[in-house]
């Protein structure tokens, strides 16, 4: 019975241990993954600021070009108006 006893102590003792280290790889396995899915969330993450940093730049650009466009515009508006109204006027005798 005393042998039993040790026979099944060891079983049960070797049971827990094999337990233990599968848990222990499982740690370590899902550890490495969180460090990885981490790292890959970052380098997505940098990636698309960059993406938005250059299409802000992109969009500056096209807004000042733009606004340099309306001022061109309303200056010859300006003119084409002067224009006019000199060619509307009626001319004086010399």
């Amino acid at each position: 019975m005393n042998n039993a006893f040790v026979g099944g102590f060891t079983i049960a003792l070797i049971a827990v241990m094999v337990f233990l280290l599968i848990r222990l790889w499982a740690k370590d396995k899902l550890e490495r993954w969180g460090y990885e899915l981490t790292r890959e969330t970052h380098s997505h993450l940098r990636e698309t600021h960059l993406k938005l940093d250059s299409i802000k730049y992109q969009q500056e650009r096209l807004l000042s070009k733009l606004e340099r466009l309306e001022d061109t515009t309303n200056t010859q508006t300006s003119t084409l108006n002067d224009l006019r109204s000199r060619l509307s006027q009626p001319k004086s005798a010399v």
